[in-house]
């Protein structure tokens, strides 16, 4: 017997799933619910506005879940429905992919609003019933299914796929509602906190660089394990932002909620290594005794963060000329460059994230299926269930593999 098949929320996996579930004939009706007034919202903003679409590196290795491990439960998904497969959906669809660094596959139009067209016309032609302004407020367990509740009324479905996504960036769409709907249907819940998000700092010594960005390395450390990236680092009223920054912030984020104290070190000048930057540092000092302090770095580093790296360093006044440095200043200075201690005191929260950790929790769900191990013939797909991953297209690679395996299992 045909049913029907409802998505709760409208976002990267529930169109993805839906567009899966129409091609297949399965269901007699394919019925995407969002709560928001259009679906896609949370989409149009992913990879700055150029929807980074997935990885060519995708692995278990990029996910984390409430444990911070990496969680064997993503691999059945990411294996049955690849990058290859995912990108050939796509390219079914009319998207051409471009791969650029690290493994990033964008749309070549390089707009995500390409992404959300092609899969809002793919479900539309085959007969998707888009209901937006729809929140659901209630999923009953019924005889044959299910019934939803809304504010315009009920719903029966054969078949329930929660994908409503995170809260993390809520003015963009995102909600802590399918987690409400699970919770109430038994499910249990790990804390939801903010993962590709910046990080607030202590700002004693990086107050006068608002607003600058270097290249350099990224180190957290008070886990078990320091945690780097490279990049881009942009320095802020509150602390640091950047790729570098976004990558490590989960970690960052799950040791503050355990009670532990993360720090980050900035390696400014990750070319050299120590001896090799004392020694440079040495000879520029001999060959220009004559320059000021507050000038001695300007050529190698921005004018500001060389004056407040020697500032931090315990360095002054910066009156002073380049030829009273002594070898003990030199090696703080050093220091200083190559590992610029920040404790970390929070993050800018679930309202500037860009994906939500935590979740439903994953031993109640099949990972060969999505299917609850609770409720029968509900799944859970994306970021609503408790796996994120790195930034970089791995998210995204996630919503559309668990999007693909939920309703493969039910077809």
């Amino acid at each position: 017997m045909r049913g029907i098949l409802a998505i709760v929320g409208g976002g990267a996996s529930g169109l993805c799933a839906a567009v899966r579930a129409a091609e297949s004939g399965r269901f007699s009706r394919v019925i995407v619910l969002e709560r928001g007034p259009r679906v896609g919202r949370k989409l149009l903003a992913t990879g700055n506005g150029r929807c980074n679409l997935t990885n060519r590196y995708a692995s278990p290795e990029n996910y984390r879940c409430r444990t911070g491990r990496h969680p064997e439960f993503v691999r059945p998904a990411l294996e049955a429905f690849n990058v290859g497969r995912v990108l050939s959906f796509f390219e079914s669809l009319g998207i051409v992919p471009l791969e650029e660094e690290d493994g990033k596959i964008y749309p070549r139009s390089l707009q995500a609003a390409s992404v959300l067209d092609v899969l809002r016309f793919r479900a539309e032609e085959l007969g998707v019933e888009l209901c937006c302004d729809q929140e659901v407020t209630g999923i009953r367990p019924a005889a044959e299914g299910f019934v939803l509740l809304t504010a315009q009324g009920k719903l029966r479905a054969e078949r329930v796929l929660l994908a409503a996504g995170g809260a993390a960036s809520p003015k963009l769409g995102g909600t802590d509602s399918g987690c409400r709907l699970l919770e109430e249907l038994g499910h249990s819940i790990t804390p939801l906190l903010p993962s590709i998000v910046q990080l607030k700092t202590e700002l004693t010594t990086i107050r006068p660089l608002t607003g600058i960005k270097v290249d350099g390395i990224v180190t957290l450390t008070g886990g078990d394990t320091p945690v780097s990236q490279t990049g881009e680092i942009l320095f802020t009223d509150y602390g640091i932002s950047g790729p570098p920054v976004m990558q490590v912030s989960c970690q960052a984020t799950r040791l503050l909620e355990a009670g532990g104290k993360p720090v980050i070190s900035l390696d400014l000048a990750s070319e050299y290594t120590k001896e090799e930057l004392f020694l440079l540092l040495k000879a520029r000092a001999a060959a220009r005794p004559e320059v000021l302090l507050e000038n001695f770095l300007v050529g190698m580093f921005h004018k500001r963060v060389g004056q407040t790296a020697l500032k931090a360093a315990g360095i002054a006044p910066l009156s002073r000329k380049a030829g009273s440095l002594a070898p003990n200043e030199l090696n703080a200075l050093v220091s200083q460059l190559k590992s610029w201690k920040l404790p970390v005191t929070g993050t800018m929260g679930l309202l500037n994230a860009q994906v939500t950790a935590g979740g439903a929790e994953l031993s109640e769900f099949d990972p060969n299926t999505l299917e609850s191990r609770l409720i029968p013939g509900l799944y859970a797909c994306g970021e609503v269930l408790d796996i994120d991953g790195d930034c970089g297209g791995y998210n995204l690679q996630w919503a559309w593999s668990s999007a693909m395996l939920a309703i493969e299992s039910m077809i």
